[in-house]
């Protein structure tokens, strides 16, 4: 709901003040799915909001589910751009939602199927926030709820960092779904400008950094955002980042067959993070294992997943190097829900 246009249609009508505060509660706290089920406010200006305005700034157009139980959403807006989002459970009961900052994504990553759709616009605050609320009320309908938000979806976020804050403090609102912002984190392809404002921010939101390459020169080919914000400018504001907010940094490595899984890239990698204390004192590798994708016409990409063997002698040198990693479970990939593939099937075939 956008929330900027519901007080003033509000205003409009010459409603009570308290009444945005209480439709803003059924919205994000109660997770209503309509002015008609907001049932303590009266009928007359349920049924003259239904009228003027409408109540969710996406519509679902499909839904597929994984068998690891992860669910990717197809939304529409209401100007039929499509986004999607990706609903992942865990084990231990938690349920993080990732969540699109565009439609397509400006920083065309080689790996990326998103980035193969080129970019259509940004995202309002409201369709951000939108995607979290689909989920959380399904999620309530089985009795559990949203426990961590990550904007790691369609989309760079720092490209939309004004609307990618205000979606953060919307979800953060105590007044409103009022989820933790340690429960949040954000990943970027490098956007110093951006990493410098977010870690001027006063919060505790967790940042991400796509990285992929230890070098300028294989980044560029990876990232064509390195070639505006290179790895000498790009680690020291990370490292600018860990001093000011003493927040562990995750570092997002995805692992890519023959490319950058060798012995001489794991010790390169090693040497980069050394080189910059505070990135080194309070950070981990988040490693990635590729996941595949087609193109429209239903062809392979030029990009495989790492042999086993390649993965674990990778890991063996960051572990020699005493280098904190982790391996992250993949989710969806039979659903082309996994990283680096939202959004291609579907939209391919509108």
């Amino acid at each position: 709901m956008d929330l900027d246009k519901l007080k003033t249609t509000l205003e409009e009508l010459r409603q009570p003040a308290y009444r945005f505060k209480q439709i803003k509660l059924a919205v994000y706290r109660d997770l209503k799915d309509g002015f008609g089920s907001i049932d303590n406010i009266p009928l007359a200006l349920r049924d003259e909001l239904d009228r003027l305005m409408p109540f969710n700034e996406l519509v679902l157009k499909t839904e597929q589910r994984s068998v690891d139980g992860s669910v990717k959403a197809l939304f529409g807006t209401l100007d039929n751009v499509v986004i999607e989002s990706v609903l992942i459970p865990y084990g231990d009961g938690t349920r993080t939602v990732c969540i699109s900052t565009e439609a397509g994504c400006q920083a065309d990553c080689a790996f990326c199927a998103t980035g193969h759709l080129g970019f259509t616009r940004v995202l309002t605050p409201f369709e951000i926030v939108e995607q979290v609320l689909y989920f959380a009320r399904e999620l309530k309908s089985k009795g559990e709820r949203v426990t961590n938000v990550v904007f790691m979806g369609e989309g760079e976020p720092f490209l939309n960092y004004d609307n990618v804050r205000n979606a953060i403090l919307l979800l953060n609102d105590k007044d409103g779904f009022n989820l933790g912002q340690r429960r949040i984190s954000v990943s970027t392809s490098g956007i110093v400008p951006g990493i410098e404002r977010f870690t001027a921010e006063d919060w505790q939101v967790n940042l991400a950094i796509s990285l992929h390459a230890p070098v300028n020169g294989l980044r560029s080919i990876l990232m064509p955002i390195n070639r505006t914000y290179p790895l000498e400018q790009l680690m020291p504001a990370l490292d600018a980042y860990v001093a000011k907010t003493n927040r562990k940094l995750m570092i997002e490595y995805l692992v890519l067959g023959g490319i950058n899984d060798s012995i001489h890239n794991a010790d390169t990698l090693a040497d980069l993070i050394h080189k910059y204390k505070e990135v080194l004192r309070l950070s981990v590798v988040n490693l990635i294992v590729y996941n595949p994708v087609k193109d429209s016409s239903g062809h392979p990409d030029r990009f495989k997943a790492p042999r086993p063997a390649s993965l674990r002698v990778f890991e063996e040198v960051l572990t020699k190097r005493e280098i904190d990693w982790t391996r992250r479970a993949s989710f969806g990939g039979d659903i082309s829900g996994a990283c680096g593939q939202l959004a291609g099937e579907v939209v391919s075939k509108e």
